[in-house]
């Protein structure tokens, strides 16, 4: 398969109008939350990667920084889905209960 192959047929499934993207359960608010996490998410790998390259110390600062701005996103999330802080943090540990019931066993306490 040739590159112009492949774009016909991958096109096949673009949306002719997006016009109507936005109706149904997932807000344009929602999006532009979801897509900031990834971003964000993305500009802290992308800080190790380069300490890592270049051999340098891992920029902390910067780290804090953008995990600030994760955290911004995370809250937009939360409040569009109207879930709370705590409901999060009660699913994780309710997670972590069901898939490690007696703790995990490679980690000392």
């Amino acid at each position: 398969m040739d590159i112009n192959e492949y774009k016909n047929k991958a096109l096949r499934t673009d949306y002719a109008d997006y016009s109507d993207f936005h109706i149904g359960d997932v807000s344009a608010r929602l999006d532009y939350a979801s897509m900031g996490l990834v971003t964000e998410s993305a500009k802290i790998l992308d800080i190790i990667k380069k300490s890592k390259k270049s051999l340098n110390s891992l920029d902390k600062a910067k780290i804090q920084e953008e995990l600030g701005d994760l955290l911004w996103y995370m809250n937009l999330t939360l409040d569009e889905l109207n879930i709370s802080f705590d409901e999060l943090m009660q699913s994780s540990i309710d997670k972590i209960d069901r898939k490690h019931p007696e703790g995990d066993p490679t980690i000392r306490g």
